[in-house]
């Protein structure tokens, strides 16, 4: 008898750690969002191109940052590429907890279809295509 409420308990203690987890979206499509989610995000925001992530980490690592991309967002391309089209990304940002601290990742073009050719080192690759943002701000690329 005792075994059913602790279950339930537990299930509810889940429920609510996994809501809490959940990333705050916004104009986000939904196909997008289950990609990013799983990647320790406090929230998303697309707008004209733009994909701003702000993780739940003080600082954001290159190796984090290149993760996110090839594994997340070039990944997806690789995938289902339609989908990819439809969301128009033209730079991803990723930044830290305070937004104070992170990368940006030219996303135009082809360029996550050239990363995915065999033979590119992907960490030296998106390096190629990324600028560093501080102060909350990620300055576009030359």
């Amino acid at each position: 008898m005792l075994k059913h409420p602790l279950i339930a308990l537990a299930l509810t203690a889940c429920a609510t750690l996994a809501t809490a987890a959940q990333p705050q979206f916004t104009d986000v499509p939904p196909s997008l969002q289950k990609v990013l989610l799983g990647n320790g995000l406090k929230s998303a925001q697309l707008g004209q191109g733009v994909l701003r992530l702000v993780m739940d980490k003080p600082q954001v690592s290159e190796l984090t940052y290149a993760s996110l991309v090839y594994h997340g967002i070039c990944a997806e391309q690789w995938r289902h590429p339609e989908e990819f089209n439809r969301w128009q990304l033209a730079r991803v940002e990723l930044l830290d907890a305070g937004a104070s601290q992170g990368y940006a990742f030219d996303a135009r073009g082809d360029t996550c279809e050239q990363m995915g050719r065999m033979g590119k080192n992907y960490r030296d690759f998106i390096a190629r295509f990324t600028t560093p943002c501080t102060g909350g701000q990620c300055p576009a690329k030359p």
